[in-house]
């Protein structure tokens, strides 16, 4: 479609606007509200639960917060100019990214310097990274299977009550009614394809998959921005720097730590192997250097600060949100047999976490049914589970290679058996 003169002013003028969001600006976005909500009784019980979990107990840092709102402004300024100047050369960036990934630069025409750019970021190893811890935080995730993937979808429904979170999210129409499961899966395809032993090798399949998805966020959020709905100075730039850092902790710090309620039991080294696989995985998706936590203890102290820039809302997009992740692994009305069995038991089984992974402010904002009995019920199952594993594991390396073999093949089969329910390319919709 040929664009007017004055179609392409206006586009020039937004793709201003967007790549230079955060020029001149002295003060976090609107919606930064950290004096106020660290003081707030759900950031004092926070503390009381790391505490008492953690034997850590996160302290106030206002300067650190302003420097982190601050970093809302940003979005991924390598990916973002690389996309726009795919546009100045009317390429389409779905046939670009394919080429890049399975050729690198190389297999790009008279690359753009910007595109350039980009290949340098991911196709050079950082000075700090460590193959042999990434591969040992790889084998620790996989042995999380789907119990890991129940819970970075669960532990992530508060932050949906975060309205800059909330807002982008259903902005893109993947995350909401009938859409939900669908989107979980990709997100799950994507969790198997970093952590699978290799996976994030130049050209591998988690590298591939993690440039993918920087991708679609850079068209989402500029989609998004684009939108005279998003108020920008109250929600700063979508799909920003303080957003690309949320999940990967979740997925990290919190996954190695909250789990041990359920009977896990991993060794200071296996968080730290986390910690370092998520590190590269966020540099390869376009986090900035120096803003991911290098030890366990900045990780928590990092989580609490993250989680209380905003206040939470009960902002309709984000209580929508939650209810529809919750509601979305309800059987559908063809299931029969097995298949209804076993999505019945992945919904209550959600539903038992939510008594340990989810606040209570939020369990009632959003709805959701009374977890007590079946998170009793849940816990009494899985703990001595988990913990018997876990102590073979670290006991014998036999054990340990056989298990990480079944784990991973297990959340294949997981996958595999609902892989009808989405496409697990990561290509936006044409919306975009």
């Amino acid at each position: 479609m040929k664009l007017s003169n004055d179609d392409k002013t206006n586009r020039a003028s937004q793709n201003t606007q967007f790549l230079n969001l955060s020029d001149g600006k002295i003060n976090p976005p609107g919606v930064f509200s950290y004096p106020e909500s660290v003081k707030s009784e759900e950031a004092q019980n926070i503390k009381k639960t790391c505490s008492r979990l953690f034997g850590y107990t996160p302290k106030e840092r206002p300067e650190y917060a302003r420097k982190m709102g601050m970093a809302s402004w940003k979005g991924d300024t390598i990916s973002d100019r690389a996309l726009l100047a795919m546009e100045d050369r009317n390429q389409n960036p779905m046939e670009v990214i394919e080429v890049f990934l399975e050729k690198g630069i190389s297999g790009i025409k008279d690359p753009s310097p910007e595109i350039e750019q980009l290949w340098e970021q991911v196709s050079t190893d950082p000075d700090w990274i460590d193959w042999t811890l990434l591969e040992h935080g790889a084998k620790v995730y996989r042995r999380y299977g789907v119990t890991g993937f129940q819970f970075q979808g669960i532990s992530s429904i508060d932050s949906y009550r975060l309205e800059s979170i909330g807002k982008t999210l259903m902005s893109t129409g993947q995350y909401a009614d009938d859409t939900a499961f669908k989107r979980f899966l990709l997100t799950c395809n994507f969790w198997t394809e970093i952590s699978e032993a290799g996976g994030m090798k130049l050209f591998a399949g988690g590298w591939k998959t993690a440039l993918r998805v920087r991708l679609l966020h850079t068209l989402i959020r500029r989609s998004v921005f684009n939108n005279p709905s998003w108020d920008a100075d109250k929600l700063g730039m979508p799909i920003n720097q303080v957003g690309l850092l949320g999940a990967p902790l979740i997925s990290s710090v919190m996954l190695g730590n909250l789990l041990k309620m359920l009977g896990y039991r991993p060794t200071d080294r296996d968080i730290d192997g986390l910690m370092h696989l998520w590190r590269y995985v966020s540099h390869i998706m376009g986090l900035e250097e120096g803003l991911f936590p290098e030890s366990q203890e900045d990780g928590l102290q990092m989580i609490f600060d993250l989680f209380n820039l905003e206040k939470m809302t009960d902002n309709p997009e984000g209580i929508e949100l939650g209810t529809s992740f919750l509601e979305c692994f309800k059987p559908s009305s063809q299931a029969r047999g097995f298949e209804k069995i076993s999505r019945w038991i992945e919904y209550k089984t959600n539903i038992a976490q939510t008594l340990f992974f989810v606040s209570p402010a939020t369990r009632k904002a959003i709805n959701s049914p009374n977890p007590i009995f079946l998170g009793i019920l849940y816990l009494l199952v899985s703990f001595p589970k988990n913990i018997t594993i876990d102590f073979l594991r670290k006991t014998s390396p036999k054990f340990s290679d056989r298990y990480d073999q079944y784990a991973s093949k297990r959340r294949r089969i997981w996958l595999k058996r609902q892989i009808s329910e989405a496409d697990l390319l990561y290509r936006p919709e044409s919306k975009y």
